[in-house]
């Protein structure tokens, strides 16, 4: 391997352990071993890395030195982050979503992860977001947003169930997916949302630090709901699609009152 086949390597291994550290401090029995083991290395050994590099001095030995180094961080954080999916508290609390056990996951999930505690009182009302984008897979120059149909239909399905798409294919998404709720409508930042009556559903609601929304950990929450639509929206893309949503929100609050469902316009 050449020289600069080598740093690209260690380039590499670094940001594969980086990766390591920040699934690491997701996890409240791992953080503060990581903050205060992996993290002073990983910046010790970057240091060091980047002084030879710019005094040129970084020899073959040092590479060899650091990529075993690498080699032997990322074995051993990968091998902690493997035990702690198989831990007691992980288990119990797969456990507990699975059997929507709110219960157990108000004790649990902050066993899991860092910084997540649980919401008390309960609030009587939160808000979520319905985005009418058009899927993804639409076809080339068509409309980016669903028609006034399909949005009734999307919003009505919700009658049955509002069920969380995972954020990403990571483990703990996927085995903890949560939907992302607002005490506050505004916080939301969409001009369509339903305001989700809480009062009997009997779940848990989690707030994680620096973030303003709140989650519910749940495979689908059933609850009464108001249609929210804003007065106006200052998503670009109305106006980029040469559409009004003006018009858009007084077909969708007619089309969905005339289906049971409440609507307020805000």
């Amino acid at each position: 391997m050449t020289p600069a086949a080598e740093l690209i390597a260690l380039e590499t291994a670094m940001r594969d352990l980086a990766r390591l550290y920040e699934v690491a401090v997701l996890f409240a029995p791992l953080r503060e071993r990581a903050e205060q083991e992996l993290l002073p290395r990983m910046s010790e050994l970057g240091g060091y890395l980047r002084h030879d590099l710019r005094g040129g001095t970084l020899a073959r030995p040092a590479i060899e030195r650091a990529a075993a180094e690498l080699q032997t961080l990322t074995a051993r954080w990968s091998h902690a982050l493997g035990d702690l999916r198989s831990s007691a508290p992980v288990v119990s609390a797969i456990d507990a979503f699975q059997r929507d056990d709110h219960a157990a996951l108000t004790r649990l999930l902050p066993q899991v992860f860092a910084g997540l505690r649980a919401v008390t009182p309960l609030p009587h009302e939160l808000h979520y977001a319905v985005s009418v984008a058009a899927p993804r897979r639409r076809r080339p120059g068509g409309r980016p947003f669903l028609t006034v149909a399909d949005a009734t239909e999307k919003i009505a399905a919700c009658r049955h169930g509002i069920r969380p798409e995972p954020a990403s294919d990571d483990w703990w998404e996927l085995a903890f997916s949560a939907l992302s709720l607002a005490e506050e409508r505004e916080t939301l930042d969409a001009p369509i949302t339903l305001a989700l009556d809480l009062r009997a559903c009997g779940i848990a609601i989690f707030q994680a630090e620096d973030e303003t929304t709140l989650r519910a950990y749940t495979a689908c929450l059933v609850a009464p709901f108001t249609l929210m639509l804003g007065s106006a929206a200052d998503d670009e893309w109305w106006e980029a699609a040469g559409e009004s949503y003006a018009g858009f929100r007084d077909a969708l609050a007619a089309r969905a009152r005339s289906s049971g469902i409440t609507v307020r316009i805000v």
